[in-house]
Protein backbone atom coordinates (compact mmCIF):
# COMPACT_ATOMS: atom_id res chain seq x y z
CA UNK A 1 0.00 0.00 0.00
CA UNK A 2 2.78 2.39 0.90
CA UNK A 3 4.66 1.56 -2.28
CA UNK A 4 1.55 2.34 -4.38
CA UNK A 5 1.14 5.75 -2.77
CA UNK A 6 4.81 6.56 -3.40
CA UNK A 7 4.45 5.57 -7.10
CA UNK A 8 1.42 7.82 -7.57
CA UNK A 9 3.23 10.74 -5.91
CA UNK A 10 6.27 10.34 -8.17
CA UNK A 11 4.07 10.15 -11.31
CA UNK A 12 2.22 13.34 -10.30
CA UNK A 13 5.50 15.14 -9.75
CA UNK A 14 6.74 14.03 -13.21
CA UNK A 15 3.56 15.30 -14.87
CA UNK A 16 3.91 18.62 -13.06
CA UNK A 17 7.48 19.06 -14.30
CA UNK A 18 6.40 18.18 -17.84
CA UNK A 19 3.56 20.74 -17.73
CA UNK A 20 5.93 23.39 -16.41
CA UNK A 21 8.39 22.69 -19.22
CA UNK A 22 5.66 22.89 -21.88
CA UNK A 23 4.28 26.15 -20.52
CA UNK A 24 7.75 27.61 -20.31
CA UNK A 25 8.45 26.67 -23.96
CA UNK A 26 5.16 28.21 -25.15
CA UNK A 27 5.85 31.45 -23.30
CA UNK A 28 9.27 31.60 -24.95
CA UNK A 29 7.79 31.35 -28.44
CA UNK A 30 5.11 33.88 -27.54
CA UNK A 31 7.76 36.36 -26.50
CA UNK A 32 9.30 36.12 -29.94
CA UNK A 33 6.11 37.33 -31.61
CA UNK A 34 4.58 40.03 -29.39
CA UNK A 35 5.92 42.90 -27.25
CA UNK A 36 3.85 45.68 -25.79
CA UNK A 37 4.40 49.26 -26.85
CA UNK A 38 5.45 51.60 -24.04
CA UNK A 39 5.58 55.36 -24.91
CA UNK A 40 8.74 57.13 -23.79
CA UNK A 41 9.30 60.64 -22.62
CA UNK A 42 9.70 61.76 -26.21
CA UNK A 43 7.23 61.57 -29.12
CA UNK A 44 8.96 58.56 -30.64
CA UNK A 45 9.83 55.24 -29.06
CA UNK A 46 13.42 54.06 -29.26
CA UNK A 47 14.13 50.36 -29.45
CA UNK A 48 17.25 48.32 -29.33
CA UNK A 49 17.61 44.94 -30.89
CA UNK A 50 18.73 42.07 -28.70
CA UNK A 51 18.72 38.35 -29.05
CA UNK A 52 15.87 36.53 -27.39
CA UNK A 53 16.71 33.07 -26.08
CA UNK A 54 15.01 30.24 -27.83
CA UNK A 55 12.56 28.02 -25.99
CA UNK A 56 14.99 25.15 -25.89
CA UNK A 57 17.48 27.35 -24.06
CA UNK A 58 15.09 27.43 -21.05
CA UNK A 59 15.11 23.67 -20.98
CA UNK A 60 18.91 23.42 -21.28
CA UNK A 61 20.46 26.38 -19.43
CA UNK A 62 24.04 25.20 -19.75
CA UNK A 63 23.86 24.83 -23.48
CA UNK A 64 22.08 28.16 -23.88
CA UNK A 65 24.84 29.96 -22.00
CA UNK A 66 27.47 28.49 -24.28
CA UNK A 67 25.73 29.88 -27.35
CA UNK A 68 24.52 33.21 -25.89
CA UNK A 69 26.35 35.17 -28.56
CA UNK A 70 24.33 33.65 -31.38
CA UNK A 71 21.04 35.19 -32.57
CA UNK A 72 18.21 32.91 -33.56
CA UNK A 73 17.58 33.26 -37.32
CA UNK A 74 13.86 33.54 -36.79
CA UNK A 75 13.77 37.07 -35.46
CA UNK A 76 15.13 39.99 -33.49
CA UNK A 77 12.97 41.34 -30.67
CA UNK A 78 13.03 44.65 -28.80
CA UNK A 79 14.65 45.15 -25.37
CA UNK A 80 12.73 43.93 -22.35
CA UNK A 81 13.02 47.39 -20.68
CA UNK A 82 13.13 50.10 -23.34
CA UNK A 83 13.57 53.69 -22.24
CA UNK A 84 10.47 55.28 -20.84
CA UNK A 85 8.75 52.08 -19.84
CA UNK A 86 7.48 51.56 -16.37
CA UNK A 87 8.18 48.64 -14.12
CA UNK A 88 4.88 46.92 -14.64
CA UNK A 89 4.38 47.74 -18.34
CA UNK A 90 4.82 45.12 -21.09
CA UNK A 91 6.56 45.91 -24.40
CA UNK A 92 4.49 46.62 -27.52
CA UNK A 93 3.81 43.85 -30.07
CA UNK A 94 6.19 43.76 -33.00
CA UNK A 95 6.02 41.61 -36.12
CA UNK A 96 9.27 39.80 -36.75
CA UNK A 97 10.07 38.64 -40.34
CA UNK A 98 12.22 35.58 -40.98
CA UNK A 99 15.64 36.11 -42.47
CA UNK A 100 16.14 35.43 -46.22
CA UNK A 101 17.33 31.91 -46.89
CA UNK A 102 19.68 31.89 -49.91
CA UNK A 103 19.68 28.10 -50.13
CA UNK A 104 15.88 28.01 -50.34
CA UNK A 105 15.99 30.67 -53.10
CA UNK A 106 18.44 28.58 -55.10
CA UNK A 107 16.13 25.59 -54.84
CA UNK A 108 13.21 27.66 -56.13
CA UNK A 109 15.24 28.88 -59.10
CA UNK A 110 16.30 25.34 -59.95
CA UNK A 111 12.70 24.16 -59.79
CA UNK A 112 11.68 26.95 -62.15
CA UNK A 113 14.42 25.95 -64.58
CA UNK A 114 13.25 22.34 -64.50
CA UNK A 115 9.72 23.15 -65.60
CA UNK A 116 8.72 22.23 -69.20
CA UNK A 117 8.63 25.09 -71.70
CA UNK A 118 5.36 26.85 -72.36
CA UNK A 119 3.31 25.63 -75.29
CA UNK A 120 3.46 27.91 -78.32
CA UNK A 121 -0.12 28.03 -79.62
CA UNK A 122 -0.28 29.50 -83.14
CA UNK A 123 -2.79 32.25 -83.82
CA UNK A 124 -6.04 31.30 -85.57
CA UNK A 125 -6.08 31.22 -89.35
CA UNK A 126 -7.13 34.41 -91.01
CA UNK A 127 -10.33 34.01 -92.98
CA UNK A 128 -13.23 36.06 -94.12
CA UNK A 129 -15.69 37.26 -91.45
CA UNK A 130 -18.25 34.62 -90.64
CA UNK A 131 -16.30 31.79 -92.33
CA UNK A 132 -15.49 28.71 -90.26
CA UNK A 133 -11.89 27.72 -91.18
CA UNK A 134 -12.73 24.05 -90.55
CA UNK A 135 -16.25 23.93 -92.00
CA UNK A 136 -17.79 23.41 -95.44
CA UNK A 137 -17.27 27.06 -96.28
CA UNK A 138 -13.52 26.54 -96.08
CA UNK A 139 -13.81 23.86 -98.73
CA UNK A 140 -15.67 26.24 -101.02
CA UNK A 141 -12.94 28.82 -100.54
CA UNK A 142 -10.37 26.44 -102.05
CA UNK A 143 -12.52 25.06 -104.85
CA UNK A 144 -11.39 27.65 -107.38
CA UNK A 145 -7.73 26.78 -107.00
CA UNK A 146 -8.27 23.01 -107.14
CA UNK A 147 -10.59 22.68 -110.13
CA UNK A 148 -9.57 21.43 -113.57
CA UNK A 149 -11.81 21.60 -116.63
CA UNK A 150 -10.82 20.26 -120.05
CA UNK A 151 -12.74 20.33 -123.30
CA UNK A 152 -11.09 18.15 -125.92
CA UNK A 153 -11.88 16.48 -129.20
CA UNK A 154 -14.87 14.29 -128.49
CA UNK A 155 -14.57 14.39 -124.69
CA UNK A 156 -14.84 16.68 -121.67
CA UNK A 157 -13.33 16.38 -118.19
CA UNK A 158 -13.77 17.95 -114.78
CA UNK A 159 -11.53 17.23 -111.80
CA UNK A 160 -11.49 18.53 -108.25
CA UNK A 161 -9.03 17.90 -105.47
CA UNK A 162 -10.16 16.46 -102.15
CA UNK A 163 -9.75 18.22 -98.82
CA UNK A 164 -7.30 15.93 -97.01
CA UNK A 165 -4.24 15.64 -99.23
CA UNK A 166 -2.58 16.71 -102.47
CA UNK A 167 -4.21 15.88 -105.79
CA UNK A 168 -3.68 12.20 -106.66
CA UNK A 169 -5.98 11.85 -109.69
CA UNK A 170 -4.88 12.03 -113.32
CA UNK A 171 -6.01 11.37 -116.86
CA UNK A 172 -4.62 10.59 -120.29
CA UNK A 173 -6.04 11.10 -123.81
CA UNK A 174 -4.89 10.31 -127.33
CA UNK A 175 -7.79 11.56 -129.41
CA UNK A 176 -6.88 10.24 -132.87
CA UNK A 177 -4.15 7.91 -134.05
CA UNK A 178 -3.88 6.19 -137.42
CA UNK A 179 -1.92 2.96 -137.49
CA UNK A 180 0.22 1.70 -140.34
CA UNK A 181 -2.57 -0.64 -141.33
CA UNK A 182 -5.07 2.21 -141.54
CA UNK A 183 -6.82 1.51 -138.25
CA UNK A 184 -8.16 4.47 -136.31
CA UNK A 185 -7.35 4.50 -132.60
CA UNK A 186 -8.45 6.73 -129.72
CA UNK A 187 -7.51 6.30 -126.07
CA UNK A 188 -9.09 7.73 -122.89
CA UNK A 189 -8.07 7.00 -119.30
CA UNK A 190 -8.73 8.14 -115.73
CA UNK A 191 -6.31 7.29 -112.92
CA UNK A 192 -6.53 7.39 -109.13
CA UNK A 193 -3.31 7.28 -107.12
CA UNK A 194 -2.65 6.32 -103.51
CA UNK A 195 0.40 6.70 -101.29
CA UNK A 196 1.51 9.85 -103.11
CA UNK A 197 1.20 11.23 -106.62
CA UNK A 198 4.37 9.69 -108.11
CA UNK A 199 2.57 6.60 -109.42
CA UNK A 200 -0.40 8.44 -110.91
CA UNK A 201 1.87 10.96 -112.62
CA UNK A 202 3.91 8.17 -114.17
CA UNK A 203 0.88 6.18 -115.32
CA UNK A 204 -0.80 9.26 -116.77
CA UNK A 205 2.28 9.89 -118.89
CA UNK A 206 3.16 6.36 -119.95
CA UNK A 207 0.08 4.14 -120.12
CA UNK A 208 -1.69 5.81 -123.06
CA UNK A 209 1.49 5.73 -125.13
CA UNK A 210 2.22 2.10 -124.28
CA UNK A 211 -1.34 0.95 -125.05
CA UNK A 212 -1.53 2.75 -128.39
CA UNK A 213 1.95 1.56 -129.37
CA UNK A 214 1.19 -2.06 -128.47
CA UNK A 215 -2.16 -2.09 -130.29
CA UNK A 216 -0.71 -0.32 -133.32
CA UNK A 217 2.13 -2.86 -133.47
CA UNK A 218 -0.41 -5.68 -133.29
CA UNK A 219 -2.51 -4.13 -136.07
CA UNK A 220 0.55 -3.65 -138.26
CA UNK A 221 1.55 -7.27 -137.73
CA UNK A 222 -1.89 -8.48 -138.77
CA UNK A 223 -1.92 -6.21 -141.85
CA UNK A 224 1.51 -7.46 -142.91
CA UNK A 225 0.34 -11.03 -142.51
CA UNK A 226 -2.66 -10.36 -144.76
CA UNK A 227 -0.48 -8.72 -147.37
CA UNK A 228 1.91 -11.62 -147.39
CA UNK A 229 -1.06 -13.95 -147.82
CA UNK A 230 -1.95 -12.05 -151.03
CA UNK A 231 -5.34 -10.85 -149.85
CA UNK A 232 -5.66 -7.07 -150.36
CA UNK A 233 -3.37 -4.00 -150.10
CA UNK A 234 -2.74 -2.45 -146.73
CA UNK A 235 -4.87 0.61 -147.55
CA UNK A 236 -8.10 -1.36 -147.93
CA UNK A 237 -8.33 -4.22 -145.43
CA UNK A 238 -11.15 -6.68 -146.08
CA UNK A 239 -14.02 -7.06 -143.66
CA UNK A 240 -12.91 -9.68 -141.16
CA UNK A 241 -14.71 -12.98 -140.93
CA UNK A 242 -15.99 -14.31 -137.63
CA UNK A 243 -12.82 -16.26 -136.96
CA UNK A 244 -10.57 -13.40 -138.01
CA UNK A 245 -12.53 -10.98 -135.88
CA UNK A 246 -12.11 -13.22 -132.86
CA UNK A 247 -8.38 -13.53 -133.48
CA UNK A 248 -8.08 -9.77 -133.84
CA UNK A 249 -9.96 -9.22 -130.61
CA UNK A 250 -7.65 -11.59 -128.77
CA UNK A 251 -4.59 -9.83 -130.13
CA UNK A 252 -5.88 -6.39 -129.13
CA UNK A 253 -6.77 -7.64 -125.64
CA UNK A 254 -3.33 -9.23 -125.30
CA UNK A 255 -1.69 -5.97 -126.43
CA UNK A 256 -3.62 -3.96 -123.82
CA UNK A 257 -2.65 -6.38 -121.07
CA UNK A 258 0.98 -6.30 -122.14
CA UNK A 259 0.93 -2.48 -122.12
CA UNK A 260 -0.46 -2.44 -118.57
CA UNK A 261 2.19 -4.86 -117.33
CA UNK A 262 4.95 -2.99 -119.15
CA UNK A 263 3.90 0.29 -117.54
CA UNK A 264 3.85 -1.37 -114.13
CA UNK A 265 7.34 -2.84 -114.61
CA UNK A 266 8.72 0.51 -115.73
CA UNK A 267 7.34 2.21 -112.64
CA UNK A 268 8.57 -0.48 -110.23
CA UNK A 269 12.08 -0.25 -111.71
CA UNK A 270 12.30 3.33 -110.42
CA UNK A 271 11.99 2.19 -106.80
CA UNK A 272 9.30 4.76 -106.00
CA UNK A 273 6.58 4.05 -103.46
CA UNK A 274 2.84 4.38 -104.07
CA UNK A 275 0.35 2.96 -106.53
CA UNK A 276 -2.48 3.88 -108.88
CA UNK A 277 -5.77 2.49 -110.15
CA UNK A 278 -6.95 2.98 -113.73
CA UNK A 279 -9.93 2.68 -116.06
CA UNK A 280 -9.22 3.08 -119.78
CA UNK A 281 -11.17 2.94 -123.03
CA UNK A 282 -9.67 2.23 -126.45
CA UNK A 283 -11.73 2.70 -129.61
CA UNK A 284 -10.43 0.83 -132.66
CA UNK A 285 -12.34 0.58 -135.92
CA UNK A 286 -15.73 0.85 -134.23
CA UNK A 287 -14.87 -1.52 -131.37
CA UNK A 288 -14.73 -0.33 -127.76
CA UNK A 289 -12.13 -2.02 -125.51
CA UNK A 290 -12.44 -1.18 -121.80
CA UNK A 291 -9.81 -2.19 -119.24
CA UNK A 292 -9.37 -1.49 -115.54
CA UNK A 293 -7.35 -2.21 -112.42
CA UNK A 294 -8.63 -1.13 -109.02
CA UNK A 295 -11.80 0.84 -108.32
CA UNK A 296 -11.92 3.31 -111.22
CA UNK A 297 -14.98 2.58 -113.33
CA UNK A 298 -16.35 2.98 -116.88
CA UNK A 299 -20.12 3.14 -117.50
CA UNK A 300 -21.90 3.16 -120.86
CA UNK A 301 -24.88 5.44 -121.39
CA UNK A 302 -27.31 4.23 -124.04
CA UNK A 303 -29.88 6.14 -126.04
CA UNK A 304 -32.68 4.73 -123.91
CA UNK A 305 -31.07 6.10 -120.76
CA UNK A 306 -29.96 2.72 -119.44
CA UNK A 307 -26.62 2.56 -117.63
CA UNK A 308 -24.30 -0.40 -118.22
CA UNK A 309 -21.19 -0.88 -116.12
CA UNK A 310 -18.37 -2.08 -118.38
CA UNK A 311 -15.91 -2.69 -115.52
CA UNK A 312 -15.98 -4.41 -112.15
CA UNK A 313 -14.13 -2.90 -109.18
CA UNK A 314 -11.13 -4.90 -107.98
CA UNK A 315 -11.55 -4.90 -104.21
CA UNK A 316 -10.42 -7.31 -101.53
CA UNK A 317 -14.07 -8.10 -100.80
CA UNK A 318 -14.62 -9.83 -104.15
CA UNK A 319 -14.78 -13.58 -103.70
CA UNK A 320 -12.75 -14.38 -106.83
CA UNK A 321 -10.09 -11.84 -105.85
CA UNK A 322 -9.88 -13.30 -102.35
CA UNK A 323 -9.31 -16.78 -103.75
CA UNK A 324 -6.64 -15.50 -106.12
CA UNK A 325 -4.80 -13.71 -103.31
CA UNK A 326 -4.97 -16.67 -100.93
CA UNK A 327 -3.77 -19.07 -103.61
CA UNK A 328 -0.66 -16.91 -104.07
CA UNK A 329 0.15 -16.96 -100.34
CA UNK A 330 -1.54 -13.75 -99.19
CA UNK A 331 -4.65 -13.06 -97.15
CA UNK A 332 -7.51 -10.57 -96.89
CA UNK A 333 -9.08 -9.28 -93.69
CA UNK A 334 -12.04 -7.14 -92.73
CA UNK A 335 -10.93 -4.10 -90.77
CA UNK A 336 -12.66 -1.15 -89.18
CA UNK A 337 -15.77 0.08 -90.95
CA UNK A 338 -16.27 -3.27 -92.68
CA UNK A 339 -13.61 -2.59 -95.34
CA UNK A 340 -11.78 -5.65 -96.67
CA UNK A 341 -8.05 -5.16 -97.19
CA UNK A 342 -5.17 -7.12 -98.68
CA UNK A 343 -2.58 -7.95 -96.03
CA UNK A 344 -4.42 -5.60 -93.61
CA UNK A 345 -3.30 -2.70 -95.80
CA UNK A 346 -4.76 -2.04 -99.26
CA UNK A 347 -8.47 -1.94 -100.09
CA UNK A 348 -7.96 -2.58 -103.82
CA UNK A 349 -6.68 -5.92 -105.08
CA UNK A 350 -5.21 -4.73 -108.40
CA UNK A 351 -3.17 -1.61 -109.08
CA UNK A 352 -0.03 -0.18 -110.63
CA UNK A 353 2.96 -0.02 -108.31
CA UNK A 354 2.64 -1.06 -104.64
CA UNK A 355 5.90 -3.00 -104.76
CA UNK A 356 5.54 -4.20 -101.16
CA UNK A 357 2.20 -5.85 -102.00
CA UNK A 358 3.41 -7.96 -104.92
CA UNK A 359 2.42 -10.59 -106.04
CA UNK A 360 -0.95 -10.33 -104.28
CA UNK A 361 -1.80 -6.93 -105.78
CA UNK A 362 -1.31 -7.50 -109.48
CA UNK A 363 -1.51 -5.09 -112.40
CA UNK A 364 -3.06 -7.47 -114.90
CA UNK A 365 -6.27 -5.78 -116.11
CA UNK A 366 -9.66 -7.17 -116.93
CA UNK A 367 -10.47 -6.27 -120.55
CA UNK A 368 -13.83 -6.39 -122.33
CA UNK A 369 -14.87 -5.63 -125.90
CA UNK A 370 -18.12 -4.17 -127.22
CA UNK A 371 -19.15 -3.28 -130.75
CA UNK A 372 -20.42 0.30 -130.93
CA UNK A 373 -23.98 0.77 -132.17
CA UNK A 374 -26.19 3.84 -132.69
CA UNK A 375 -27.63 3.21 -129.22
CA UNK A 376 -24.21 3.82 -127.61
CA UNK A 377 -24.33 7.54 -126.77
CA UNK A 378 -21.52 8.27 -124.31
CA UNK A 379 -19.07 6.72 -121.87
CA UNK A 380 -18.52 7.94 -118.29
CA UNK A 381 -15.04 7.17 -116.92
CA UNK A 382 -14.38 8.33 -113.36
CA UNK A 383 -12.39 7.71 -110.19
CA UNK A 384 -13.87 6.26 -107.01
CA UNK A 385 -14.42 9.76 -105.61
CA UNK A 386 -17.55 9.80 -107.80
CA UNK A 387 -18.64 6.16 -107.58
CA UNK A 388 -18.52 6.07 -103.77
CA UNK A 389 -21.41 8.56 -103.72
CA UNK A 390 -23.14 8.25 -107.12
CA UNK A 391 -24.51 5.08 -108.70
CA UNK A 392 -24.02 4.14 -112.35
CA UNK A 393 -27.63 4.93 -113.26
CA UNK A 394 -27.55 8.25 -111.45
CA UNK A 395 -24.41 9.20 -113.37
CA UNK A 396 -26.00 8.40 -116.73
CA UNK A 397 -29.18 10.29 -115.80
CA UNK A 398 -27.18 13.33 -114.70
CA UNK A 399 -25.12 13.40 -117.91
CA UNK A 400 -28.24 13.06 -120.08
CA UNK A 401 -29.99 15.87 -118.23
CA UNK A 402 -26.96 18.17 -118.21
CA UNK A 403 -26.20 17.59 -121.90
CA UNK A 404 -29.68 18.75 -122.88
CA UNK A 405 -29.93 21.73 -120.51
CA UNK A 406 -26.39 23.08 -120.13
CA UNK A 407 -24.72 25.23 -122.74
CA UNK A 408 -21.23 24.65 -121.28
CA UNK A 409 -19.15 21.98 -122.95
CA UNK A 410 -17.99 20.54 -119.63
CA UNK A 411 -21.42 20.88 -118.03
CA UNK A 412 -22.11 17.12 -117.62
CA UNK A 413 -18.77 16.52 -115.89
CA UNK A 414 -19.22 19.49 -113.56
CA UNK A 415 -22.71 18.31 -112.65
CA UNK A 416 -21.39 14.91 -111.57
CA UNK A 417 -18.55 16.44 -109.54
CA UNK A 418 -20.98 18.79 -107.80
CA UNK A 419 -23.37 15.90 -107.11
CA UNK A 420 -20.67 13.81 -105.44
CA UNK A 421 -19.46 16.75 -103.36
CA UNK A 422 -22.99 17.60 -102.24
CA UNK A 423 -23.31 14.04 -100.91
CA UNK A 424 -20.19 14.35 -98.78
CA UNK A 425 -17.37 13.08 -100.98
CA UNK A 426 -14.03 14.40 -99.70
CA UNK A 427 -11.88 12.31 -102.02
CA UNK A 428 -10.36 13.48 -105.28
CA UNK A 429 -13.01 13.39 -108.02
CA UNK A 430 -12.22 13.10 -111.73
CA UNK A 431 -14.98 12.59 -114.31
CA UNK A 432 -14.55 12.16 -118.06
CA UNK A 433 -17.42 11.91 -120.55
CA UNK A 434 -16.60 10.56 -124.03
CA UNK A 435 -18.88 11.03 -127.03
CA UNK A 436 -19.17 7.65 -128.75
CA UNK A 437 -21.33 8.73 -131.67
CA UNK A 438 -18.34 10.11 -133.53
CA UNK A 439 -16.79 6.64 -133.75
CA UNK A 440 -19.72 4.90 -135.39
CA UNK A 441 -19.04 3.22 -138.72
CA UNK A 442 -21.29 4.79 -141.38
Amino acid sequence: MLHGVRFLCSAAAALARLAHAILGSASGWWALLFMQLCPGPTSSATTTATAVPAPWQHLQPGRAAASSKKVHPAALAVDEKPAGCGKDQMPAPAVVLPAFNKQQGDKTAKAARGRPPRLAIPPPMACAPGVDPFGPAADRETDVATELEVQGEGFCLASRRGVRHAMEDGYGVIADHITQGGSRLAFYGVYDGHGGHAAVDFVADKLSKNVVAAVAASASTMASHRQQSGLLPLTSPPPPTGEEEEDETEQVVAAIRAAYLTTDSEFLSQGVRGGACAATALVKDGDLYVANVGDCRAVLGSRGGVATALTSDHTAGREDERRRIESSGGYVSCGSGGVWRVQDCLAVSRAFGDASMKPWVTCEPEVSRRRLTPDCRFLVVASDGLWNKVSCQEAVDAVSAAASSSSAAVGPCKELVALARSRGSRDDITVMVVDLQRFLQL
